[in-house]
C-alpha cells in the first residue's frame, strides 16, 4: 500500500462522514475501500442527482479506479439491505458493475431474530433496535447453535458473481496489493462503548485502532486519519414514553434547539427520529483527536452558526487541535471547499458563509432540503 486515507466522525455521528468518503475519493482515487459496516449507522450521499443512503457498503464509490470493496470481518451485515444497495448502485452508476465486493468468512449476519430480539425495547439507552447487539452478542458468545456468521448462511446476494467470501490471508493480498486504499468507518468516536459516556454509547470501539481490526487491514506505516466534525453534535432522539434516554454531552457543551439557531429539526438516519443538537465541545473534539491521531480535520454544517463569527471562533478553536483542511456548508459534495487554496482563502470564508446562510435561510422557510431529508450522516 503506498497511500492509506481513514476517515473518522469525531463526535456522535452524523457529521457528514459518508459525504465527505464520496468526497474524498474523487481526489485520493482509491483502487480498495475497506469498511466493516454496521445496521444502525447510516451514511448519506448525494451524486449525479441520485441520492444514496448506505449502510452496508460505503459512500467512497464515487472514484473512478475503484476495484475492490472489502468488508471486514468486524462487520455486522444485513444482507436483505446489501442486496437493496448493491441493486440500487448498479441501476443508478453502471461502472460499479466494475468492482468486487469481498466479505471476510467470520463478518456476523444480522438476522430477523436478532431484529425481534430489540424490536420491543429494553435494549442499550439509545439504541436504533436494528438488531445489532443481539448479532454481536450471538457471535462473541460462540454457541454450539450458533450460525450468524456469513460463511454459514445463504442468501441471494451471497451468491451473485459481483461478491465473494473470504479469509484473512486473501484479504490480507487484497490489502498490500492495492495502491490507494480508504478505510471508511461508521458510528462516532464518541459512542464508544469503551470512550463514550457509557451506557448511552454503541456496542463497539471506535477508533482508529478498532477501525482498522474491524476492517482487517495491516497496520503500516502512511496512515493519513481524516477526522470529521460539525459545527454543533448531535446526539440520537430519547424515547421518553419508553424510559430511554440517548446520554449527555462533554461538560462544556449544553444542549440546544434547532430553531435557536435558525435551522429545520433534523431526523436520524435509520430511525428518522428527531435529532438533539449541542453546542461545540473543545474538550469531546481534543479527545477524539488525542485518542486517534487525527491529522486532517472536516468541520461540517459550518452555514449553523448563526453569525460569521460564531462559526469562525468554532474553526479557530479546531484549528487548534488538526490541521482543518476541508468546510462543509450544504448537503452536496459541491458545497464542500478546500482551506487554504484558491477555492476558499480565509478572506474568502465569510463571503462563502454569507451565502450558505442565507440559501439554508431561505430553504428552511419553503420547507426546503433541511427539512425534506435528513442531513448527510
Amino acid at each position: 500500500m503506498t497511500s492509506q486515507a481513514l476517515i473518522l466522525d469525531c463526535q456522535y455521528g452524523s457529521t457528514g462522514k459518508g459525504l465527505f468518503a464520496g468526497y474524498l475519493a474523487q481526489s485520493l482515487l482509491p483502487d480498495t475501500i475497506a469498511y466493516a459496516p454496521s445496521p444502525n449507522a447510516g451514511h448519506t450521499l448525494t451524486w449525479r442527482g441520485q441520492t444514496f443512503i448506505h449502510k452496508m457498503l460505503p459512500t467512497g464509490f464515487t472514484g473512478t479506479r475503484l476495484v475492490n470493496i472489502v468488508l471486514g470481518p468486524g462487520s455486522l451485515i444485513d444482507l436483505d439491505q446489501l442486496h437493496k444497495e448493491l441493486t440500487n448502485l448498479r441501476e443508478y452508476i453502471p461502472s460499479s458493475r466494475q468492482f468486487r465486493i469481498f466479505i471476510h468468512k467470520h463478518a456476523a449476519v444480522v438476522l430477523p431474530r436478532h431484529k425481534e430480539a430489540e424490536a420491543a425495547g429494553g435494549t442499550a439507552p439509545g439504541s436504533t433496535r436494528q438488531g445489532v447487539g443481539a448479532a454481536q452478542i450471538e457471535r462473541i458468545q460462540r454457541g454450539p447453535n450458533s450460525c450468524n456468521l456469513i460463511k454459514d448462511v445463504d442468501h441471494a446476494v451471497l451468491r451473485d458473481p459481483q461478491v465473494e467470501i473470504i479469509d484473512t490471508r486473501y484479504m490480507q493480498c487484497i490489502y498490500m496489493n492495492s495502491d490507494r486504499l480508504q478505510i471508511e468507518s461508521c458510528q462516532g468516536y464518541s459512542l464508544s462503548v469503551y470512550h463514550g459516556q457509557y451506557p448511552h454509547t454503541t456496542s463497539r470501539d471506535v477508533t482508529t485502532s478498532s477501525i482498522l481490526a474491524d476492517t482487517g487491514v495491516p497496520w503500516t506505516r502512511g496512515l493519513n486519519v481524516y477526522g470529521t466534525f460539525r459545527t454543533y453534535p448531535i446526539r440520537v432522539a430519547s424515547r421518553p414514553a419508553d424510559g430511554e434516554f440517548s446520554g449527555p454531552s462533554y461538560s462544556d457543551s449544553a444542549e440546544i434547539t434547532f430553531e435557536s439557531i435558525g435551522q429545520q429539526q433534523e431526523l436520524t438516519t435509520v430511525t428518522k427520529l428527531p435529532r438533539r443538537i449541542f453546542t461545540w465541545s473543545q474538550n469531546q473534539a481534543l479527545e477524539a483527536c488525542v485518542q486517534n491521531r487525527v491529522e486532517y480535520g472536516f468541520l461540517n454544517f459550518c452555514q449553523y452558526p448563526p453569525e460569521y463569527k460564531h462559526f469562525h471562533d468554532i474553526w479557530e478553536r479546531l484549528s487548534e487541535l488538526t490541521m482543518v483542511r476541508y468546510l462543509g456548508f450544504g448537503p452536496t459534495m459541491a458545497d464542500i471547499y478546500k482551506v487554504s487554496t484558491p477555492e476558499l482563502s480565509r478572506k474568502h470564508a465569510e463571503e462563502v458563509y454569507a451565502k450558505h446562510r442565507i440559501t439554508a435561510g431561505r430553504n428552511s422557510r419553503m420547507g426546503g432540503w433541511a427539512q425534506s431529508k435528513p442531513h448527510p450522516a
